[in-house]
């Protein structure tokens, strides 16, 4: 009788942690794109739109049945910074839920400066 109440339970519990796995690869790999994006909208001479095309080409190819619905969006703040935020969904094998990623990285924009 007891074996009846353990089955369910234990698979529950199988289900929950290959439903964190997702999530967590989905979580890494928005982080990945943002730090890529990041990092190619600060190199000397580019720009904020090189960055997001980087973020997005980063997610077409590395993984892009793990994140659902990304959103990449790029902006240029004070002190010379370039911040790339990645939002979207993680695959979910439960079907009523949904999980949201968003992850953000922050570089310096790449400048000559002449010393003196």
């Amino acid at each position: 009788a007891e074996f009846v109440v353990c089955i369910p339970v234990f698979f529950l519990a199988v289900l929950l942690a290959v439903q964190f796995a997702l999530w967590s690869h989905a979580s890494h790999l928005a982080r990945a794109a943002a730090e890529q994006g990041a990092s190619t909208a600060a190199a000397y001479g580019s720009t904020p739109a090189a960055g997001t095309s980087a973020a997005y080409q980063f997610i077409a190819t590395t993984g892009a049945n793990s994140l659902t619905a990304p959103q990449v969006t790029t902006t240029t703040g004070t002190g010379d910074t370039v911040q790339v935020t990645i939002t979207g969904k993680a695959q979910v094998i439960i079907p009523w839920l949904s999980l949201q990623v968003s992850e953000t990285s922050v570089e310096p924009v790449q400048k000559f400066r002449v010393s003196g």
